[in-house]
C-alpha cells in the first residue's frame, strides 16, 4: 500500500571539505531555506519512461544489480527499489550501479543552482556506500563528436549511512561536496553544470564482505534559488488553427467573435493544405488551386477571409504541409522538393490574398527542433542546410509580399541553454528574411519543467534573437499529451496554462497558443483565461 513516510533525520555526510579547501559547505537546511523553483529530474513512477543502464563494474563480475517499481515511495505513484548483491571475493572494490544519461529533453544543472535531492530509504542490515555521481562532458556538442563517452568525467557525493537508515531520509546533495572520481582526467577537473551529461547511482562494497541487500529511491530533484519575476498579466497575441475536413461547416463569425471575446485578434493557419501521412498530400483548404497533387478542395480559407474581413480579424497564413528528412538532413533532395512546393503554395495564396486587408503574415511550416531523434541539425552541414531553406522560402516570399515571415520550431532542449542558444544564433545570422520566432515551449507533453527549464533556454534563444534582430515568441501549448505517463489528447486545465502564459510573459507579448481546438470556448483554459483577463 501506498504510503507517505514523514522526512527522516538528514544523515548525509559531506566528505569533501578538503576538496573545498576548508570552505565551509552550505548545509542541508541551509539549501532547502533557500530553495524556490525546483525540477523534478525523475519521480521514479515508471519503468519504462527513461532507459537506464544497470551494471556492474569489471571488478566485480559475480556481483547483481536489478530494479523493481514498488508503491512504497515519498511523492507520486511509486518508487524504484533497486536490489544488489555482492560477492565478497574480489581484489578490488565491487560496485554495481544504475545511471541514466542525456539526450532530448535535457536538464542544465547551471541555472541558479543549489544542489540535488534525493530520498532513499534502506535496511539496517544493508552493507555497501551510497555515492551519487554527476556525470559530465566538457567537449560535448563538439564539431564531428557530438557525444564521446571517453570524454565523461564523474564527480561523486558520499553518503555512507543512509542506506541503513530504514525510514524515507532525504539527502540533499550541494554542488559543492561533488568530488572528481574517474573519467577522463583534465588536470583541472571542475564541476561544469552547464554539461550535465547525466547520473549514476551506485553502490560500492567497501568493507569487502559478501552480502545482499535492497532500498528504495522516489523524488530526485533540481533544486535552484530561482523565483520567478512575473510581469502584469501577459495575454496572447494570438492562436493557431490546424485545419482538417471536420471545418467545412464552421461558423467562422462566431469563432472569430469567441476570439475577439478574450481579446485575440490574430489567428495563424498552420496549413494551407492538409496531408495524410506526409507523403502523399490531398487536400487544399482554400479554392480554386491548380495544384497536381491535391485531390480534394475545401473553400475553409476563403470563408475564413470572409469572416475576417467582417470582424476585424488578421490572419497569418501556413503554407505548404512539408516534413523535413528523417533519415538525412544533410541531403539537399528534400530541402528542393520542399522550396519548389512551398513556392507554388504561395504564389496560389499570394494570388487570392496577398492584398487583402486581413493577411498579416506568412508561416513556414515545416518544424525543425533543436535535438537530435529522429535526426537533428546540431551540426554543420545540416544547420547551414537547414538556415539556406528557411532563407530561400522566405526570401521568396519577402520578393512579392512586404509581411511579416514566421516559423515555430520545438524546443527539444536538445543541448545545454547556452549551446542552444549559440546554435539558434548560427541559424539566424544566415536567416535575414526570417521576422518572428514562435518558439514551441513544448508544454503539453510532460517533458518539460515550466520555471526552471523555460526561464533558462528561453533566456539564452532570446539573446539569439536579439541579435540577429529576429522577433522573440512563443508558443505556448493548451493541449496535454504524453506518452509516458500515457496521457490522450485534451485540453489542459487553466491553472497550468497560466503558469505557462506567465513564464513566457517574462520574455515576450509575441505569445501564441497551438491551439484553438484545445482553447475554444467550454474549455477549462478558455473559461479560465477569460475570467484571468478580467481580473476576477
Amino acid at each position: 500500500m501506498k504510503k507517505r513516510m514523514i522526512l527522516a533525520t538528514l544523515s548525509s555526510l559531506l566528505l569533501c571539505m578538503a576538496a573545498c579547501s576548508n570552505k565551509q559547505l552550505p548545509t542541508s537546511e541551509d539549501i532547502l531555506t533557500e530553495a524556490r523553483a525546483v525540477k523534478t529530474l525523475n519521480a521514479y513512477d515508471e519503468m519504462n519512461c527513461v532507459v537506464y543502464d544497470m551494471k556492474v563494474t569489471p571488478a566485480s563480475p559475480k556481483s547483481s544489480i536489478d530494479r523493481f517499481v514498488s508503491d512504497d515511495c515519498v511523492e507520486g505513484a511509486g518508487s524504484f527499489e533497486i536490489r544488489y548483491s555482492f560477492s565478497g571475493n574480489s581484489s578490488e572494490a565491487e560496485s554495481v550501479y544504475i545511471q541514466q544519461s542525456g539526450g532530448d529533453y535535457r536538464s542544465d544543472l547551471s541555472f541558479h543552482p543549489l544542489g540535488l535531492s534525493i530520498w532513499v530509504k534502506g535496511n539496517k542490515n544493508n552493507k555497501g556506500t551510497f555515492r551519487f555521481m554527476i556525470i559530465q562532458d566538457a567537449g560535448m556538442f563538439t564539431q564531428g563528436t557530438l557525444h564521446d563517452k571517453g570524454r565523461w568525467q564523474f564527480f561523486e557525493y558520499v553518503d555512507k549511512e543512509v542506506l541503513t537508515q530504514e525510514e524515507w531520509t532525504r539527502v540533499v546533495m550541494p554542488y559543492e561536496a561533488f568530488t572528481f572520481v574517474k573519467g577522463h582526467d583534465m588536470g583541472d577537473n571542475k564541476l561544469m553544470l552547464n554539461r550535465f551529461e547525466g547520473y549514476r547511482i551506485e553502490v560500492t562494497n567497501d568493507e569487502g564482505v559478501m552480502c545482499t541487500g535492497s532500498f528504495c529511491i522516489d523524488n530526485l530533484e533540481q533544486l535552484t534559488s530561482y523565483a520567478p519575476e512575473f510581469k502584469g498579466t501577459p495575454k496572447f497575441s494570438s492562436v493557431f488553427i490546424q485545419l482538417n475536413g471536420v471545418y467545412e461547416n464552421t461558423d467562422w463569425d462566431k469563432e472569430f467573435k469567441a476570439s475577439q471575446e478574450v481579446g485575440i485578434d490574430t489567428w495563424i493557419i498552420q496549413y494551407a493544405e492538409g496531408f495524410n501521412d506526409r507523403a502523399e498530400e490531398k487536400t487544399s483548404f482554400y479554392v480554386p488551386t491548380k495544384l497536381p497533387w491535391v485531390t480534394k478542395q475545401y473553400d475553409i480559407m476563403n470563408r475564413m477571409f470572409e469572416a475576417a474581413k467582417q470582424n476585424g480579424m488578421k490572419l497569418i497564413v501556413g503554407l505548404y504541409p512539408g516534413d523535413y528528412s528523417k533519415k538525412d538532413t544533410a541531403s539537399p533532395e528534400q530541402y528542393d522538393f520542399l522550396v519548389e512546393r512551398n513556392k507554388q503554395v504561395f504564389d496560389e495564396l499570394f494570388a487570392l490574398w496577398g492584398n487583402h486587408p486581413c493577411l498579416d503574415g506568412w508561416y513556414i511550416t515545416e518544424e525543425f527542433h533543436d535535438g537530435s531523434y529522429p535526426v537533428g541539425w546540431q551540426q554543420e552541414p545540416s544547420l547551414s542546410m537547414l538556415a539556406n531553406y528557411l532563407q530561400t522560402v522566405a526570401a521568396y516570399i519577402k520578393s512579392k509580399s512586404p509581411k511579416e515571415v514566421c516559423i515555430a520550431p520545438a524546443l527539444w532542449r536538445g543541448m545545454p541553454a547556452d549551446l542552444c542558444g549559440e546554435w539558434f544564433g548560427k541559424i539566424f545570422a544566415q536567416t535575414p528574411d526570417i521576422d518572428v520566432l514562435y518558439l514551441q515551449d513544448i508544454g503539453g507533453r510532460c517533458l518539460v519543467d515550466f520555471d526552471v527549464d523555460l526561464p533558462n533556454w528561453f533566456a539564452e534563444i532570446k539573446k539569439a534573437c536579439d541579435a540577429n534582430g529576429v522577433i522573440f515568441g512563443v508558443d505556448i501549448e493548451s493541449f496535454k499529451e504524453c506518452w509516458c505517463p500515457k496521457i490522450t489528447m485534451r485540453t489542459k486545465p487553466w491553472s497550468e496554462l497560466e503558469e505557462q502564459l506567465r513564464v513566457a510573459g517574462m520574455f515576450t507579448d509575441h505569445i501564441t497558443n497551438f491551439s484553438w481546438a484545445t482553447f475554444k470556448p467550454g474549455t477549462d483554459t478558455y473559461e479560465g483565461y477569460k475570467r484571468y483577463i478580467e481580473g476576477k
